[in-house]
């Protein structure tokens, strides 16, 4: 998506209204569930839901944008890696 901005001016106004900010509420939702039922202390839900997003999506954003692709073998070692990272830090204690 970020390296084909420049070309379609208006997928990137689309991308704009629709993009990662969407997602933030149904992430904030189900981490919010996780720390109710005494699975996860999540002090400051914002920050979580930006911390979970860059370890699974970023990768691919900055790749992406140089024109490369991430192998699927690397993406599932950076999901899995993203989310034991994520999880260790916000497990309840």
């Amino acid at each position: 998506m970020a390296r084909e901005i420049h070309r379609f001016p208006s997928l990137g106004t689309a991308w704009g209204e629709r993009g990662p900010e969407s997602h933030h509420p149904a992430i904030a939702g189900a981490l919010r569930e996780l720390a109710d039922r005494g699975r996860l202390t999540v002090p400051d839900m914002e920050a979580a839901v930006i911390q979970l997003y860059s370890l699974l999506v970023f990768p691919h954003l900055v790749f992406g944008s140089y024109g490369t692709d991430i192998s699927d073998d690397l993406t599932e070692r950076l999901i899995v890696a993203g989310v034991d990272m994520f999880l260790g830090y916000y497990a309840a204690a």
